[in-house]
């Protein structure tokens, strides 16, 4: 369940963020879409919130907006603002126990200054999501992600946190 903004900068490079059309004010704009479906399996006490083995399903669907401002701080600067609207899953290896379900919207955003070859580096990113998982039984798991890094303008990274907690 771990969530890499580098994924998304990364692949925007790919596609060349500045070649995309100029709206109004010389800024250049670019759509990103994110389609995902994955399983992944867990070992136990490895899963989010629970202490058995089991399957963890995703299904994110969404997009980023990429935004090539005139005047960056930097040349080759982009901007990035995204919505992924989310499912989740925790089936248990143990049919017995309680199945959780839950859906989730994930906010993105960053300002992307420079790359390098194992990606990318940015100077702010952020991001943060929330789900309230329902189980079969009728229990609630709260699943909180939120994560954060920041540059200094010499490329020191000064802030990095990811939070990851159950509730």
């Amino acid at each position: 369940m771990k969530h890499k903004l580098a994924i998304v900068l990364g692949a925007s490079a790919l596609l060349g963020v500045t070649a995309a059309p100029a709206s109004a004010g010389g800024a250049e704009h670019a759509f990103l879409i994110e389609d995902y479906d994955a399983y992944e399996h867990f070992g136990p006490g490895d899963g989010p919130c629970v202490s058995w083995p089991g399957t963890f399903h995703e299904v994110r669907s969404g997009g980023y907006r990429l935004l090539t401002p005139p005047g960056g701080q930097q040349d080759g600067e982009f901007h990035v603002n995204g919505v992924i609207d989310g499912r989740v899953e925790l089936i248990p290896d143990d049919a017995t126990l309680p199945k959780y379900s839950g859906t989730y919207r994930e906010k993105v955003n960053g300002v992307v200054t420079a790359f390098t070859d194992e990606g990318d580096v940015s100077r702010v990113a952020q991001y943060r999501l929330r789900s309230t998982l329902r189980g079969t039984d009728g229990s609630v798991l709260d699943l909180r992600l939120a994560g954060k890094l920041t540059l200094n303008a010499n490329g020191v990274v000064v802030v990095s946190r990811d939070t990851f907690s159950c509730g």
